[in-house]
């Protein structure tokens, strides 16, 4: 099940959303496999999120902004994952938060700034070190992860968006260097993406 609940405040050319939202999950692993079986039997895995998010818009003729920011709290109830010796604890959690302000001018050239932090509980089996090197692996079995996302676009029409995205990492999996046990260091997952958004 997943439930939403909000507030709007709208005033002239501005709005304001204060909210909270929620999901539960209960997963199998290994239920996509060939060979697992395709419904629920046995232990699971469960996951719980719990959420807050607000949002500050302004529209203008010249000028468009909004900030926006969400926190979220996941409760894991890790049943499957501990019995197999895939999770170090049978209960993890896991915490996920995002700031974002948006600029528009003209409605046509725009960017946006976001800061992400993810933290969570220490489970050295959960985000283990690994056999060898590898982005998700993690050698203090920690997933807190922080960074920011710039990105910069250009709406020729309504319908249309261009972007240059470009994400930095400071933290990666519970390190600034060598994460991984293995030489790999958090700016080594820094990407670039150019996007073309397109709505019909």
């Amino acid at each position: 099940p997943y439930w939403r609940v909000a507030y709007e405040q709208q005033w002239a050319q501005h709005s304001l959303e204060i909210g909270a939202y929620g999901a539960t999950f209960k997963v199998l692993p290994g239920a996509a496999s060939a060979t697992a079986p395709t419904t629920l039997q046995g232990a699971t895995n469960r996951f719980q999120d719990v959420a807050e998010d607000v949002q500050y818009q302004f529209l203008g003729d010249m000028h468009i902004f909004s900030m926006a920011a969400t926190h979220i709290h996941e409760s894991q109830t890790l049943d499957a994952s501990f019995a197999s010796g895939n999770s170090a604890n049978p209960k993890d959690d896991l915490n996920t938060s995002r700031v974002t302000g948006t600029y528009y001018y003209r409605r046509k050239w725009g960017g946006s700034a976001s800061y992400f932090s993810t933290t969570g509980s220490t489970d050295a089996a959960l985000y283990g070190i690994g056999s060898k090197p590898g982005v998700t692996t993690s050698a203090n079995g920690s997933p807190n992860t922080t960074g920011w996302i710039v990105e910069a676009n250009y709406v020729p029409w309504l319908n249309v968006k261009l972007s240059l995205q470009y994400t930095s990492y400071t933290k990666f999996n519970g390190g600034s260097t060598n994460y991984d046990g293995y030489g790999r260091n958090a700016h080594d997952n820094n990407t670039v993406y150019i996007l073309t958004w397109f709505a019909y």
